[in-house]
């Protein structure tokens, strides 16, 4: 299957990019210029910089899914624009939690369910296809198989840096003040 990965440059998206490929998918992703070799080394047929490239005057050919790690409108439009009839559209960025937290569990997850559906009934008439948000749930089949990846060699997550527990705070300031721009890890002393 042909997927798209908008914001394949992120750990996630990264990460996403590594996956399908393993899975046997032909990769393309956005990202910014920085991650170009990045995204490319991890196995994607096409990397697009977002920043300079149209991406949907630059890919040829509908695909299949469309991963979108970003979640804003302008991700969404693109990603359900180079979609096939049939395809599938997941988000990373579903409005469950901002709606939970601003309303609270009991009318922020059913307003959530409620836009979801709209949504999915809106997509599935206009485009013809399928629309999810995505959630995470415990599953030992997929982190045996991530597991398995890593030790293989064919899922690699880049590390920028790395602090004692004793630093969490320090760690926390980096990310934020976007000092740090890959992923952080803490270690115990």
């Amino acid at each position: 299957q042909r997927l798209l990965v908008l914001g394949g440059g992120g750990a996630v998206g990264l990460s996403a990019v590594q996956l399908a490929v393993a899975a046997g998918c032909s990769v393309s992703a956005t990202c910014g210029a920085q991650s170009i070799e990045q995204v490319l080394a991890a196995g994607a047929e096409k990397a697009i910089d977002y920043a300079t490239e149209d991406t949907e005057s630059t890919v040829t050919g509908k695909f299949d899914a469309v991963l979108d790690t970003i979640g804003v409108a302008e991700t969404e439009r693109i990603g359900i624009n180079l979609l096939r009839r049939g395809g599938h559209y997941m988000t990373l960025q579903g409005e469950a939690a901002s709606l939970a937290d601003r309303y609270g569990l009991y009318v922020g997850l059913p307003a959530a369910t409620a836009t979801l559906l709209k949504k999915q009934m809106q997509y599935r008439c206009s485009h013809g296809i399928e629309y999810w948000w995505t959630y995470m749930r415990a599953d030992p089949d997929g982190l045996h198989e991530i597991q398995r990846l890593s030790g293989a060699g064919k899922l690699q997550i880049p590390v920028e840096k790395t602090f004692p527990i004793s630093q969490v705070r320090e760690a926390h300031e980096a990310k934020e003040k976007r000092l740090v721009p890959g992923k952080v890890v803490l270690e115990f002393d």
